[in-house]
């Protein structure tokens, strides 16, 4: 980032120290930010895990689900108060936005729909098990992005879900698996995107004044609207359960 910028002028960046499995720590960090800063006009939720080991987190919640979704969950209703008031005191109805990276793997390795009722997927079984909960984690961060837009919208706070592109990272390192050496292979010999192009979908939507028209959508390289998810978001049943449900896991953890 100090190479991207003009010579002589600093970044001001202040990090926060937060831990997706744990819930706590999610909690105290949105609790600092807030103490720290009067406005909040972006979050981007980009942090996450893929095909990892069955695990539980110290709150009880499978890697996937809690890192992917529901700890992304807890830091935007923490933050809640302060993007309203960034919403309310600024001149564009676009200036607050969210952005939840989601993956393709929610089409190919998710179940056709979610289970709010085992969302750990401990079921999940065979040498593609990991996939299957890494793709139902991103069939929940899709949900996400259209229920904070049906919610928060008529507030000024909008909401993406996209899938950025296989991009050649270490997030494919998860798996220890025959299946997860493979697809490491795939991904070096197969065309893919640099981290750097990675990044336009997801600044597409949080900064373009073409993006708000389709606030609640999920979008693909670069900056297209993907209509494939509608069968999950336009289910208004299925967007208030995933609501409701993560609210009342929340709750049952002590938060």
């Amino acid at each position: 980032m100090k190479a991207a910028i003009p010579l002589g002028q600093e970044l001001d960046l202040h990090p926060l120290n937060i831990d997706l499995a744990d819930l706590r720590s999610v909690k105290d960090a949105a609790e600092q930010f807030q103490q720290q800063e009067s406005r909040l006009n972006l979050l981007i939720n980009n942090a996450g895990v893929m095909a990892v080991p069955y695990k539980l987190t110290v709150d009880g919640f499978e890697t996937h689900w809690q890192i992917n979704h529901l700890a992304p969950h807890l830091l935007f209703t923490t933050l809640l108060p302060l993007m309203r008031s960034t919403a309310k005191t600024s001149k564009s109805r676009h200036a607050v936005r969210l952005v939840n990276v989601s993956s393709d793997a929610a089409f190919l390795n998710g179940p056709k729909e979610l289970d709010l009722v085992k969302p750990n997927l401990d079921y999940a079984r065979g040498a593609l098990a990991c996939w299957r909960r890494y793709g139902h984690s991103k069939i929940a961060s899709i949900i996400h992005a259209r229920a904070i837009h049906n919610r928060y919208s008529n507030e000024g706070i909008l909401a993406f879900s996209v899938h950025p592109g296989i991009s050649k990272t270490n997030l494919q390192a998860g798996d220890p698996t025959f299946i997860g050496s493979l697809i490491r292979t795939l991904v070096r010999v197969l065309p893919s995107v640099s981290p750097q192009d990675a990044a336009w979908t997801p600044l597409f939507c949080a900064t373009s004044t073409d993006a708000p028209v389709n606030s609640g959508g999920f979008f693909v390289p670069y900056g297209k609207l993907d209509h494939r998810a509608d069968k999950w978001n336009e289910k208004e049943k299925t967007v208030v359960d995933l609501w409701d449900q993560s609210e009342k896991m929340l709750k049952e953890a002590g938060l």
